[in-house]
């Protein structure tokens, strides 16, 4: 902390009793607290979405594509033995 912001803390703390805090500071705080806990609730819940349909995606992109085959080959063997 610097000096400047120490001194004036020191002032404050030592001019006496505690500041007067508004009294509807709690609902404020309640609410602004509800909101972010609200908020973090529907970026997770998109996040599990997201992920849940990049999931299903792939899972229907295999079913379809089929990519783990390999692919036929496209030279014959030698034929041998005839």
């Amino acid at each position: 902390m610097s000096d400047r912001k120490e001194n004036e803390v020191r002032r404050l703390l030592d001019a006496g009793p505690a500041p007067v805090v508004p009294a509807d500071l709690l609902d404020e705080v309640v609410h602004r607290g509800a909101r972010l806990l609200r908020r973090r609730v529907v970026v997770r819940r998109l996040v599990w979405w997201a992920v849940f349909l990049g999931f299903l995606a792939f899972v229907v992109w295999v079913s379809v594509a089929d990519p783990f085959v390999p692919p036929p080959s496209e030279v014959t063997p030698p034929l041998q033995g005839w």
